[in-house]
C-alpha cells in the first residue's frame, strides 16, 4: 500500500509540472498534499499528517487560488458611450467589446468589462487593477502620466457645441483633454470657424488656453449635458463620438439652436500602464492584423457609418 501511494505522489508531482493551466496545478498539488498527509499517518506520523492536512491541503491551496483569481483576464475599465462600448439590456455591445473580444481570445484571456466614470479611469489603471482603458478613448482625453497608447482604429473630430443664445458662458468640458492634440502630437491649423484666430498655428495643451473661456470640468457627459440644458453652460467641447450621443439628451428646443464647430483631429484607440510593454505589442500587433485585413473596416461600416 505505501509503494502504491509513493508512486501515484510521484505521478502527482510529474503531473503538477506537466500543466499548462496553473489553476489545474494548483489542485492537483492539493492533492498531491492530501496524499502526502496519508503517507505520513501510514508511516506512523499523525501530527505531522494532520499538520499536513490543514496546511498544504487546506491554507496553501486556498492561497494559490485566491493568487490566481485575476489571472487569465483581461481587465477592461471604460466609459459606457455607445456605439463604441455600451450595455443593453443587460448585454455588453459595441465596436471595441468586438475587438477586445477578438483580442482576449487570441491571448487566451477571459475579458472582463468595468463601466467607470472618465475621472476613474487614470487611476484604476496598472497593477492588478485593470490592463487596459477603452470607451473611445484618444490620446490626451485623461492626464497620460504612466499610460502608453496602442495605434488607433478610427479617427474623429473634436469639436465644440455651443448654443448662440448662450454664448458668454462658462464652456463645460470633460477630463484632461489635450485640445488639438494629435497622437502624433502634431501641430493642427485652425479653422475659420474655430474661436481661435484664423490661421494661428499653434498647440492647444490645456484647458486654460482656450482663449477668453472659463471652463468647468465634469465628470460624466450626462452631468455636462445636464447643466447644457438647465443653462449652466454655453458650450461644451467633447469628441465627435460623445457629441453624437449628447445631441440625443439635449433639449429639442435648445439643439435647434445648437452649433457644433470642429477644433481638430483625435484618434480613437486604447491605452495600458507603461508597464505592460508586452501587452501594448500584443495590443498594437492586434489591431495591426485587423487593419491589413480590412477587419477593422467591416466593423467601423457596421457600428459608425
Amino acid at each position: 500500500m505505501l509503494i502504491l501511494f509513493s508512486l501515484l505522489l510521484l505521478g502527482l508531482a510529474l503531473a503538477v509540472l506537466m500543466q499548462e493551466r496553473l489553476l489545474n496545478a494548483v489542485i492537483l498539488l492539493g492533492v498531491f498534499s492530501l496524499l502526502s498527509s496519508v503517507i505520513y499517518f501510514l508511516v506512523g506520523a499523525p501530527d505531522v499528517a494532520v499538520t499536513e492536512g490543514a496546511i498544504g491541503v487546506a491554507f496553501v491551496t486556498f492561497i494559490y487560488v485566491l493568487a490566481l483569481s485575476d489571472q487569465g483576464k483581461l481587465h477592461v475599465i471604460a466609459e459606457e458611450v455607445p456605439p463604441f462600448l455600451f450595455q443593453e439590456k443587460g448585454e455588453l455591445q459595441g465596436l471595441e467589446l468586438e475587438l477586445l473580444r477578438g483580442f482576449a481570445k487570441e491571448v487566451n484571456l477571459e475579458l472582463e468589462v468595468e463601466f467607470v466614470a472618465s475621472d476613474e479611469l487614470n487611476s484604476l489603471i496598472g497593477g492588478r487593477r485593470a490592463d487596459v482603458i477603452a470607451g473611445a478613448y484618444f490620446p490626451g482625453y485623461i492626464p497620460e502620466q504612466d499610460l502608453n497608447n496602442t495605434r488607433s482604429f478610427n479617427k474623429a473630430q473634436l469639436s465644440r457645441v455651443v448654443c448662440s443664445e448662450m454664448e458668454g458662458r462658462r464652456t463645460g468640458i470633460l477630463p484632461e483633454v489635450e485640445f488639438l492634440k494629435s497622437q502624433k502630437g502634431s501641430e493642427i491649423d485652425m479653422e475659420e470657424e474655430s474661436p481661435f484666430k484664423v490661421g494661428e498655428m499653434r498647440r492647444i495643451t490645456r484647458h486654460q488656453d482656450l482663449e477668453q473661456e472659463e471652463l468647468v470640468r465634469f465628470n460624466s457627459l450626462d452631468r455636462m449635458v445636464d447643466a447644457y440644458n438647465r443653462g449652466e453652460i454655453g458650450a461644451f467641447v467633447a469628441d465627435s463620438g460623445r457629441v453624437s450621443n449628447a445631441l440625443y439628451k439635449i433639449n429639442t428646443p435648445l439643439r435647434e439652436k445648437s452649433q457644433i464647430v470642429a477644433l481638430g483631429e483625435v484618434e480613437y484607440g486604447f491605452a495600458v500602464s507603461s508597464d505592460e510593454s508586452d501587452l501594448l505589442g500584443d495590443l498594437d500587433g492586434y489591431l495591426e492584423r485587423l487593419e491589413r485585413s480590412d477587419r477593422i473596416s467591416e466593423l467601423l461600416d457596421k457600428y459608425l457609418r
